[in-house]
């Protein structure tokens, strides 16, 4: 799980936003952990109180070098040297289903998981890299829901919206 991130964009520490009473880092950490992943957080040090929050839970700790994306992806490629499944702690809409379908199509190429929304291709922060894989695969999913993401205000009001409507246990189904 990616929660090393600036949250520029967004103005605040998107991952410290309460969500059903709990910082948001702490619902994704404990939604993608029950569904059975080896789950290790990968942080930097711009993000210490999600570590805080984060080592509470007992979560194992990775800290990258906090640079960008592509540049802690690639530090964790190192350290592994292995295919690793990534997603970032703001993917709140993931389930079970989305992953599974997913990694069942993880071949020797580094993929990325995206969907196609209003005749444009929308990342959902869900990737497959493949140490030494240069290109991405592009798997689409089919549900629209997954091209909300938390970067602005107006994504944050759009998911107090769909929380309100749809209560805290959905992000769990």
């Amino acid at each position: 799980m990616l929660a090393g991130g600036k949250s520029k964009r967004l103005g605040l520490n998107k991952l410290l936003i309460s969500v059903c009473g709990l910082p948001l880092v702490w619902v994704s950490f404990i939604k993608y952990k029950s569904l059975g992943l080896d789950l290790k957080v990968a942080v930097s040090k711009r993000t210490l109180n999600e570590i805080i929050f984060l080592k509470f839970l007992g979560a194992e700790i990775i800290e990258t070098p906090g640079k960008g994306y592509s540049e802690d992806v690639g530090y964790l490629l190192k350290l592994y040297d292995e295919p690793i499944f990534l997603f970032s702690a703001d993917s709140i809409y993931l389930k079970k289903e989305h992953i599974k379908y997913f990694l069942s199509k993880a071949d020797n190429q580094s993929m990325s998981a995206a969907v196609k929304c209003c005749n444009k291709i929308v990342y959902v922060g869900m990737n497959y890299a493949v140490p030494g894989s240069q290109k991405d695969k592009i798997i689409f999913l089919n549900d629209k829901k997954l091209s909300y993401s938390i970067n602005v205000i107006e994504d944050l009001e759009v998911f107090k919206k769909w929380l309100w409507k749809n209560g805290c246990y959905s992000l769990f189904r």
